[in-house]
Formats: C-alpha cells, structure tokens, sequence
C-alpha cells in the first residue's frame, strides 16, 4: 500500500470530495515503467533497443511528456487505493483534478466523488397487493377451442367478394419504374386479408374484390421509404371453413376420445400456464408496491446515465426505421419533450428499483451460486443457439458475468419480496407429485438436469 494522506470533505447529500497527497517515492515505478516504453519505442545510434539512457530520452520527447503518461498510468490505482482507505462506495466514475505535479514534490489530487446514498428498506410485513386471477374460465377454454378449429379449418373458394379473414390467391408484382422489383414480386402467393403482412395498401385494396380483379396502385418499400408500383390479379377467394366441434375432430386434435376430454386436456394445460403467468405478475407487481413504499430519490448522477443510455437505444432503433424522436413523438400524439420526460421518468424508477433491490440482498445476505450462474449462462445459450461453454467464455472475455450475478441476486431479491408481502388471493402453491412404487412405497426424485447436459 501507498503511503496516502487523505482529507475529506462532504460536499452535501451522497456526495464527497477526497483531497490526496501523494509522496514522490510512490510515483517512481510509474516513471520507471513510462521510461521503458519509451525506451523501446526510441531509436539512438549506438544504444541497443530498450537500452537508451533517461537523459537522452528527456531530451528527445521532454520529462513533462515522461511524468505525464506515469500520471495517466498511476492515478485510477492511487484513486482506487484512496476510496478503499476511506471506507467509501462510489456509484458512478469520479472527477478528478490534478492541482499539484511539480518534479521533486509531493502529487496532489482533488477527487469529487458520487456515493451509495444511506437505503431504509421499506418494511415487507406492511405492503400488500392483490394477485390476479388464476383460475381458467369456459370462456377461454372456448378461446382456445376456437383457435383449434381455426387452425385445422380448410380452404374453400367462393365466388363472392373477398373480405377481412379471407385467404386470397393473387400474382403481386412490384416495379420500379418498368423494372420488376424482386422482393416486391410474389407469383401464386396465398394471402390472408387482414394480416397487415403485404405493402401497407394491399388488405384495403383486396377487401370487396373479386377473383378476376386486377387493382393498381402505388405504395412504399418497407425499410426505404422508396415509392413502387404494384399490380395485383386477384385469382381467387377461398374462406375458411372450421370443422365441426364433434369426437372426429377431438381424435384429430390430439387422439382424444370426446370433446369433453380434448376440454380437461386443454384446461389443464392453461392452469399451468396461468398459475406460471400470475406468478410473474405477482414478482412484477411485488416489486412495483415495494418501490412505490419507499421515498428513496435515486442520485442524479445514476439517473443521468441510465436516461442517456434509454434514449441512446430508443433514437438508434427509430433512425434504422428512418424516423427521428420528433416524427415518432408527432406520431404517437405527443412531443420530444413529452418522450425525453416520460423516458427519464422510467430511468429514475428503474435506478430507484435497483438500488432498493441491492440494499435487500446485502440485509438478507443473498447468496448467487456458481449453479445459479450455470443456470443463467445455460438459459442465455438455449436462447441464443450457442453451447453453454462458448457463452460463458464469451461472458468472461467481455467483462460481462459480474452483471450477470447482479441479475441473479437481483432477482432473489424480489422472489424475497413476494413471497414476504401479503398477497391477496395468492393462488396456493402446487404439491409435487410423489411417485410410487407397486409396493406403495416412494420412488425417489430424478437428479436435476445440470446446464451442460
């Protein structure tokens, strides 16, 4: 450790600034260091490479240039060093200044630094929430009945005019100038009408034709902007036609017996669906009420980056759809300033949750296992089509797995939460199911599945 002299001076609320001394003899290994690169970098007749003497270095590039790069080297440690001294949490990169540098005395260097503001946690016993419904109704198991039947309709032409819903089977052809565009060209293409998944003017142009119709007109190529023209031969309108809600089409299904049993199937599977759904709603909801009890205001500095990194994201995806935030805030009703508020409006409360969730995790001493990581880097290899080696080279290489913990304890955080706040209506939790043996007795669980197989 360097010998530091430390003062320290509060500068109001979270904030403080270090003034650190420096002994010259603390310096010496970054000027040594700074001399051999330039050394090496140096070429004197009559000195091997790496060889050339400091005088002669000094006066090709000048000590200043020397002492300056062994500053540049040596301060992010003798800042580092001096925050752990003082027994100090940052939150952001500091502000330096560097107000004495002289040859032969001491550094010294003023540090502005931006701290971990004091957290009291808001007390879980007296939030409370109201979980969202869990159980299926008939109503949705018609839904999905429904959707069955949609899925295993037939095709049937009719010779009245096409309408919202309708498969149409059309020649669409695309031209720029005279020239036929490929991309914009799809002979014998079956269309749904309705489905939005055409040139922009194609579902209003096709709703009321019928087959034999030939319709022109002019729209922009998705992505460019660029105007073509498109000719469409309507060649056919074909409806669908739902197959009858009997035993056949339970068999068809799924090889069910009765409609009544492709119902018990269906309603099994969306209870498990819907108590996985609420589930999450409860941990969103959770963690919603726990951020609303607290009065904590999140540092300025935090907000400030977590906003400009938003609306970095935001300006990004609309300039590849050829949009500026002016023309996507006159498009959604509302202006620049209404969408940089509403922006920095989510970056305060995002900021706010995740302060609030780190405090939690340091009072309940949350633990992230080397499992949890294997977990989380076999979850992000299964979603990307990588094996769960490469992604977590990738992840190391990066600097990118200490974020990765800070997810997983996040997110035990508000497990935490919602499993210690009332919760109105929390559907009960589901028993395991135990396996038996003939004789009665029980079998034991399978071991889990690790990440690597």
């Amino acid at each position: 450790m360097t010998s530091l002299e430390i003062t320290s001076e509060s500068l109001g609320k979270d904030q403080v600034k270090l003034t650190v001394t420096v002994p010259p003899a603390a310096l010496e290994p970054a000027i040594a260091q700074a001399y051999r690169r330039w050394a090496k970098d140096i070429k004197v007749p009559g000195f091997r490479k790496g060889k050339v003497p400091r005088q002669l270095i000094d006066a090709r590039v000048g000590p200043e240039v020397i002492r300056e790069e062994a500053l540049r080297d040596a301060l992010p440690d003798l800042y580092r060093e001096a925050v752990t001294s003082e027994n100090l949490e940052p939150i952001a990169p500091p502000e330096l200044d560097v107000t004495q540098w002289e040859d032969g005395q001491p550094l010294v260097f003023e540090a502005t630094i931006d701290l971990r503001p004091e957290i009291s946690l808001p007390d879980l016993a007296g939030i409370s929430i109201e979980a969202p419904p869990s159980e299926v109704t008939d109503e949705e198991i018609d839904e999905q009945i429904d959707r069955l039947r949609d899925r295993f309709a037939d095709l049937e032409t009719v010779s009245r005019p096409a309408m919202r819903g309708d498969h149409v089977l059309i020649d669409l052809k695309g031209y720029r100038h005279e020239e036929l565009v490929e991309g914009a060209t799809a002979p014998d293409m079956l269309y749904e009408v309705g489905s939005r998944l055409g040139p922009p003017s194609l579902d209003e142009q096709l709703e009321g034709e019928k087959a034999g119709a030939i319709l022109r007109f002019t729209d922009p190529l998705p992505g460019s902007g660029e105007e073509l023209s498109f000719t469409v031969l309507v060649k056919e309108v074909k409806t669908k036609k739902l197959p009858e809600l009997n035993e056949e089409f339970a068999k068809q299904v799924g090889e069910f017996e009765s409609v009544d049993a492709l119902r018990d199937d269906l309603r099994a599977r969306m209870a498990d669906y819907k108590r996985a759904l609420v589930d999450e709603q409860i941990h969103s909801m959770a963690l919603q009420a726990f951020v609303d009890a607290s009065d904590l205001e999140p540092p300025e500095k935090l907000v400030d980056s977590e906003f400009h990194h938003r609306i970095h994201h935001v300006e990004d995806d609309l300039q590849k759809a050829g949009l500026s935030l002016a023309e996507y805030a006159e498009q959604s009703g509302s202006t620049e300033l209404e969408v940089r508020s509403d922006l920095r409006a989510q970056a305060t409360r995002s900021v706010k949750a995740e302060l609030l969730l780190e405090e939690l995790a340091r009072a309940i001493d949350v633990e992230v296992t080397e499992q949890d990581l294997g977990q989380e880097v076999a979850f992000v290899a299964a979603r990307s089509g990588q094996e769960p080696q490469q992604v977590a080279e990738r992840l190391v290489a990066e600097g990118r797995l200490s974020a990765l913990a800070a997810d997983v304890m996040r997110r035990k955080s508000v497990q935490h939460i919602a499993a210690n706040i009332e919760v109105k209506g929390r559907p009960a939790p589901i028993e395991p199911v135990v396996e038996t043996a003939a004789d009665g007795t029980e079998l034991p669980e399978e071991p889990a599945t690790s990440p690597q197989d």
